[in-house]
């Protein structure tokens, strides 16, 4: 048994044709973010730019180069025009490594593969509007990590860090994994995190809350496989736990219904927990299309003013 990641070949990460139906999304932070470039997304800076904020009072020291006299005409008053600086955006694409996320259903789909497939078409977005993206693999901490780059090339070297093999075995601690990501995510941006969730300590998504303090958009993918979801098994079988549990003995068509109420109740105290920290939430079922997530979610940003 070995320990190392053994990469998958890269093309598995993003298909061609996902990458194709993707290209026509677009992401905009809802947050005002740092960059050292210009670009497409708002800045906390001040300057002259091509987008205009508001007028205010002209005060000794303005740069006259800014007085508005149209303004000036209307109302007689002398004030200066005030734009955001635009600046490119630096994304962090977390993906979940821990031992629930090596689930393959019966369908043949991996969690984690699905994950990934995600995040790629996510920097695929970004990289391709010339923004910044990077990876952190997390499980009980931060793993391997990518800084982010603006380069297209750099793509490749995104989708061969997503393309990591699923680890049966290793558990999931999101509360320190997602605070060293807090600790190292650097200027506001975005954090896109992909993960099943599923930590049940208290206080698990509790660094989401600090994320946004930190002023960065965070984006929470929650991938789950419909066979976590609906229990599709018949008859009595035999549940192995993936991160070290004991397995479970049980008749699937007696406890199904408890089992779908009780995930049903998962999933909702997942969304509120996000949404409540300030986070924009989306359920990735692992049938669901990548470019399906990913415009959803973007397309329910704009719709709340978050670009």
């Amino acid at each position: 048994m070995t320990s190392a990641r053994e990469p998958r070949r890269a093309v598995s990460v993003l298909d061609p044709e996902v990458a194709k139906r993707v290209r026509t999304l677009t992401l905009k932070a809802r947050r005002a973010v740092d960059g050292l470039l210009a670009g497409i997304h708002r800045s906390p800076h001040r300057g002259a730019s091509v987008v205009f904020v508001e007028h205010r009072e002209y005060r000794p020291g303005d740069d006259a180069r800014l007085l508005d006299w149209r303004a000036f005409a209307r109302t007689d008053r002398d004030v200066v025009k005030r734009f955001e600086q635009e600046t490119h955006l630096r994304a962090t694409l977390v993906l979940d490594g821990s031992g629930s996320m090596a689930y393959r259903g019966q369908d043949g789909v991996c969690k984690q593969e699905h994950a990934a497939t995600l995040l790629a078409a996510l920097a695929y977005v970004l990289v391709g509007q010339g923004d910044a993206a990077g990876v952190a693999i997390v499980d009980a901490e931060v793993g391997a990590t990518v800084p982010p780059r603006t380069r297209p090339a750099h793509l490749d070297t995104v989708a061969a860090a997503l393309a990591i093999a699923p680890r049966r075995g290793v558990s999931t601690d999101l509360g320190t994994a997602l605070s060293q990501v807090a600790e190292t995510a650097g200027r506001r941006g975005v954090v896109a995190i992909a993960s099943d969730l599923l930590d049940l300590r208290h206080g698990a998504l509790a660094p989401l809350a600090h994320l946004v303090t930190r002023g960065h958009d965070v984006v929470v993918l929650h991938v789950l496989h419909p066979d976590e979801i609906e229990l599709p098994f018949r008859g009595a079988a035999r549940f192995v736990g993936l991160e070290g549990e004991a397995p479970v003995e049980a008749d699937a068509d007696v406890v199904r219904a408890a089992y779908t109420e009780e995930v049903a109740r998962f999933v909702e105290s997942c969304r509120a927990r996000c949404t409540t920290a300030g986070a924009r939430y989306a359920l990735a079922r692992t049938d669901e299309p990548a470019e399906h997530t990913l415009g959803a979610i973007l397309t329910a940003g704009r719709r709340r003013g978050w670009t």
